[in-house]
C-alpha cells in the first residue's frame, strides 16, 4: 500500500487517503474520541482488495447539524474522484453517516458498535437523570452525570428517525456493549437485512487485543465478500 497522503480540502479541513489509485474508496468515519488515524488498519485491509480509504476528522463536538452537512459535502467531493463509494463507520459515526448518506448510492457499509437509535439513547439518558421531556424543552440543555442533554439534539434525532437504508451492510458489536443496546442493532439488521457479528465478551469500543483481532478478521471477511 502506498504511504498515506494528507490533503487539505477547502471547507472540510484535512483528510487522509490511503492505498494505490483505484476506482473505489471507503469513507471512514470515526466515533466519539476518535480521529481519522483510527482508519489505518482498515485501510491496509481495504487496499488488499482493491479499495482506497479516505478518513476525516469530524467537526468538533460531533453535533449532527455540523457533521451531517460535512459528511454530505465530503461524499460529494469523493464521488468526483471515485465512482464507487463504501462506508466504514464506528459508534456515533454510524448514526451521523446514516443521516448524512441515506440517499447516497453506496456499494457497501461496515458498522462497528453502531449507535443506530439516537432517540432511544437520549430517552434512556433522560430516564437515568430523572429529567422529563418538558423540563428539557423548557431549559434547552441540562448537564447530567452522563453528559449534556439537549432539546435541540433530541428534536433533530426525532426528525431524522425514519430513514431508509438500501446498502449491503455488515455490523460488528461486542456481546457486552455497555452503550448500545443489542435490540437496537438487531432491529436495524432485521429491517435492512444486514449481517451481524457479535464478539464474545466484547465491550463497546472493542479495543482489547482479542477484540481488535476479531474486528480485523470481520473486516477481511466482509471485504472478501464472505459475509
Amino acid at each position: 500500500m502506498t504511504a498515506a497522503k494528507v490533503f487539505d480540502v477547502p471547507g472540510l479541513g484535512g483528510v487522509t487517503v490511503w492505498g494505490e489509485s483505484a476506482p473505489r474508496a471507503f469513507l471512514c468515519v470515526h466515533g466519539a474520541g476518535g480521529s481519522r488515524r483510527d482508519a489505518e488498519g482498515f485501510a491496509l485491509r481495504a487496499a488488499q482488495t482493491g479499495w482506497q480509504a479516505v478518513a476525516c476528522d469530524l467537526p468538533e463536538g460531533l453535533l449532527p447539524w455540523d457533521c451531517v452537512p460535512y459528511l454530505r459535502h465530503l461524499a460529494a467531493r469523493m464521488r468526483r474522484r471515485w465512482p464507487v463509494l463504501g462506508l466504514r463507520a464506528t459508534s456515533i459515526g454510524a448514526w451521523l453517516s446514516l443521516v448524512a448518506l441515506c440517499d447516497e448510492p453506496l456499494a457497501l457499509a461496515l458498522f462497528q458498535s453502531p449507535l443506530l437509535d439516537m432517540v432511544g439513547m437520549i430517552e434512556r439518558m433522560l430516564r437515568q437523570a430523572d429529567v422529563s421531556r418538558e423540563e428539557l424543552a423548557e431549559q434547552g440543555e441540562i448537564r447530567t452525570d452522563s453528559g449534556v442533554l439537549s432539546w435541540r439534539y433530541l428534536v433533530y434525532a426525532e426528525n431524522n428517525s425514519g430513514l431508509s437504508w438500501d446498502v449491503p451492510t455488515s455490523v460488528i458489536m461486542g456481546e457486552r456493549d455497555e452503550l448500545v443496546p443489542h435490540k437496537s442493532v438487531e432491529d436495524f439488521c432485521r429491517r435492512f437485512s444486514a449481517d451481524l457479528t457479535v464478539v464474545p465478551g466484547g465491550a463497546h469500543w472493542l479495543h482489547a487485543r482479542r477484540e481488535l483481532a476479531a474486528v480485523a478478521a470481520w473486516e477481511a471477511d466482509v471485504l472478501r465478500g464472505e459475509r
